[in-house]
């Protein structure tokens, strides 16, 4: 395409010809000048469609949902003259909100650097656009434009990195230090227990001092609980999953949650089983323990979507009694706004308690919230309002009734529902399951 130095020769060429009112042998030299244009347009962009230009891309080894991170970009060329280019990035949307523009002059022979902050939006399997660059040939006069890479896809997963008391737990499991070596001791009111090194901040009643006389060093008594027990996680991927809870959906929250829930219960042993459904069953994922076997599970669920269908709660209590016949703990991840749904929903809690430890995790919804707390302005907001307090006073008996079931209930928004299934988890196995699950 003509640069900008075309047009402005050609600019003047015009000119001469307005001029050529006052001289007729100025219209003759516009002629010549616009054929002189041509050629050297023609030759120009010859030369910088053939000008050497190899280019690198480098993505970092992680891409995971809305976590800051770079790309960097290398351009070179064998020519002996500076070369201008313009690169452009055709980024997919759930990578950038649009594709990104670098101009630059490469030293001949050179080099130059590109670096970019990119922050994913949505997680899956994205095909991004192939690098192009648009190459100034040596007399400014053309640009010719080329692909230096071709399109290729990235990952983007789930939420990986987590800070606070969720980081701990992460942290803790990891290093193993949540009682995966019990001391078992026997006697009246004995219960099995952990020995550790002491760490800045245990409490002194834990300390064993036997253990600390006996090693010369301060030993800390840490309570443990059931291992290898059974784990399935029922991940709700129906139609109210897929609203937002601001930049992120519902089922990237739980998802998130799900995986994190994951690590830890590999990391202390258990039997982890993930089933992911909507109107069917979409996926089943069978975790072996240790830390290859959480990541199995990201690269299994990463890309999962929600569907817009209605939440099959019965067919997921059936493919949890088909992956674990024996006494298991089920975690169930949902979000109930459907008052339909909620009966359903009980029946199969009520069902799978029978057998297994239910736990149900049921996420929030912003909007409801925010139409209970807001006042109505119109008729149709005073009926939002009616409406949405119905479902969450509906929301609150079935956590009664589930409870009365035997069924433990955690209502948590979306921010906090890694930590509270976290917590309600291990709570399970510490034996204060009871007092974790009356929160809501």
């Amino acid at each position: 395409m003509p640069a900008a130095r075309a047009f402005l020769i050609l600019g003047l060429a015009t000119l001469l010809l307005v001029a050529a009112f006052l001289d007729e042998r100025l219209a003759w030299a516009a002629l010549v000048l616009d054929g002189l244009v041509a050629v050297a347009f023609l030759v120009d962009l010859r030369r910088a469609a053939r000008t050497p230009l190899e280019a690198a891309r480098r993505w970092p080894p992680l891409l995971v949902q809305e976590s800051p991170t770079e790309v960097r970009l290398s351009a070179s060329t064998r020519a002996r003259r500076p070369v201008t280019v313009v690169l452009r990035e055709g980024l997919h949307p759930g990578l950038a909100a649009g594709p990104l523009r670098r101009e630059a002059v490469i030293p001949g022979p050179g080099e130059v650097r590109w670096t970019y902050d990119l922050v994913p939006r949505r997680r899956g399997e994205h095909a991004t656009g192939p690098l192009t660059a648009r190459v100034l040939g040596p007399w400014g006069l053309a640009w010719a434009q080329r692909e230096l890479l071709p399109a290729e896809p990235v990952r983007v997963y789930p939420q990986v990195r987590w800070e606070g008391r969720v980081g701990q737990l992460l942290a803790l499991a990891q290093r193993r230090r949540m009682g995966q070596i019990p001391q078992r001791m026997h006697g009246l009111g004995s219960e099995p227990y952990a020995l550790r090194e002491y760490l800045p901040g245990d409490p002194i009643s834990k300390i064993h001092w036997k253990a600390t006389a006996r090693h010369g060093r301060p030993v800390t008594r840490e309570d443990t609980w059931e291992r290898s027990a059974r784990l399935i996680v029922l991940l709700d991927c129906a139609r109210a999953m897929a609203s937002m809870d601001g930049r992120r959906s519902k089922l990237d929250y739980a998802l998130a949650a799900t995986l994190a829930l994951t690590r830890v219960a590999a990391a202390r042993g258990d039997q982890v089983t993930i089933v992911a459904f909507a109107g069917q069953v979409l996926r089943s994922v069978r975790v072996r323990s240790g830390g290859r076997g959480a990541w199995a599970a990201y690269e299994a669920l990463y890309d999962v979507e929600a569907e817009l269908a209605e939440p099959a709660y019965d067919l997921a209590a059936e493919a949890a009694f088909g992956v674990e016949p024996r006494s298991a703990t089920a975690v169930l991840f949902t979000s109930v706004v459907d008052l339909a749904a909620a009966e359903l929903l009980r029946e199969s809690l009520l069902r799978l308690g029978r057998r297994h430890r239910a736990l149900l995790l049921n996420l929030e919804d912003p909007e409801l919230r925010a139409l209970a707390a807001d006042p109505p302005a119109t008729p149709a907001a005073a009926f939002a309002q009616v409406a949405s307090l119905e479902i969450q006073l509906a929301n609150r008996r079935l956590s009664r009734h589930l409870r009365r079931g035997g069924v433990r209930v955690v209502n948590t928004p979306a921010d906090r529902l890694a930590l509270e299934a976290l917590e309600a988890y291990l709570a399970i196995f510490r034996g204060a399951g009871a007092s974790a699950s009356a929160r809501s």
